[in-house]
């Protein structure tokens, strides 16, 4: 009975992670723009979205946006309007 319980305090712990899990950090390009993922289950393209407007104030403008076919791996490359 005790290894039961260990197991389903694990599956939660671990539904909590995949639920809960830490965003992809803003990068900057050499070319000047920025680039962020946004995949898996955890971020969607709004997350993308919201990290590119609070990077740029709320205006920028899309240079690249990539998902593989899964929708696991979301890419965003934009530049901040002057």
């Amino acid at each position: 009975m005790k290894i039961f319980n260990w197991l389903i305090l694990l599956c939660l712990a671990g539904c909590q992670q995949l639920t809960s899990g830490q965003q992809q950090p803003v990068r900057t390009n050499p070319k000047g723009d920025y680039y962020t993922t946004c995949g898996g289950a955890v971020e969607t393209w709004g997350s993308c979205n919201d990290k590119a407007q609070k990077t740029c104030q709320g205006n920028y403008s899309v240079v690249k946006k990539e998902e593989d076919g899964t929708g696991m791996k979301r890419e965003l490359t934009f530049q901040c309007n002057k």
